[in-house]
């Protein structure tokens, strides 16, 4: 049997099992090529935060480089923020810096300090493998995240691949944080919220830095999850479309 058949038409079981089967193999799991992954130089067609344009972008311009430096400058006060974390930790000046905006470089281990990633993994060993293997058994969950998965991010670097690595790290979060938090269960605003978070942390770490967001007694959405995520369901494409579809340049 080929493995790219319609998953629409297949039972909820066999939507399930072909889906995990695909994650599982990778890109080459029977699916057809799609022009997203021809052989190109894709660096001329790729802005700093990696969004893949249809046409070859044009030369840097002065704005550009000066605003390069800035954040170059930007990111070594915050090496330096790290180099001393218990001092800076719960200041004006962290929260000051951080509504300036974390620089792309040093995001994802700002992320993981503030969200105290590390101490949370550490009180749950193998506790993301066990969620993982204990949703993917909601074969119907599978199959609605799935559909999401490929239509988000889908001109970033890192997504674009069909059945690629990050949309497989994608999928297995969504489907462990489902059974971690049945409370929220799945929904698709997630989606957007969870491939942000794979762009600057592993895949474990972006697990945790989703349920301390959600969860979390400091950064708790839990009280605000049931009517922010609903509220967002008419605007998800819009936002989608502005996340994945930037002005060139941007």
């Amino acid at each position: 049997m080929e493995m790219d058949e319609d998953l629409d038409t297949l039972p909820a079981q066999g939507q399930g099992n072909t889906i995990i089967t695909k994650y599982e193999q990778g890109h080459r799991a029977g699916v057809a090529a799609d022009m997203r992954n021809e052989q190109v130089n894709i660096r001329k067609y790729m802005n700093h935060l990696g969004i893949v344009h249809e046409t070859e972008l044009p030369p840097i311009r002065a704005l550009e480089v000066k605003q390069r430096r800035k954040e170059s400058k930007r990111t070594n006060k915050w090496l330096k923020m790290f180099a001393e974390w218990p001092k800076y930790r719960n200041t004006k000046k962290l929260s000051q810096r951080v509504y300036k905006g974390i620089p792309l470089v040093v995001r994802g281990q700002a992320w993981s300090l503030l969200l105290d990633i590390n101490k949370v993994k550490s009180q749950n060993p193998g506790k993301y493998k066990v969620m993982k293997e204990k949703g993917k058994r909601s074969s119907r969950i599978t199959h609605r995240i799935q559909l999401d998965v490929n239509s988000t991010l889908q001109n970033h670097m890192m997504f674009i691949q069909r059945f690629g690595v990050k949309q497989q790290e994608l999928c297995d979060i969504l489907v462990a944080y489902s059974a971690y938090n049945p409370e929220v269960g799945y929904h698709r605003d997630l989606s957007l919220i969870t491939a942000i978070l794979l762009l600057y942390l592993p895949e474990e770490d972006a697990f945790w830095a989703l349920t301390q967001l959600l969860a979390g007694e400091r950064h708790s959405l839990r009280y605000s999850t049931a009517q922010m995520l609903p509220s967002l369901r008419g605007s998800y494409h819009t936002r989608s479309r502005c996340c994945t579809s930037p002005s060139r340049r941007s």
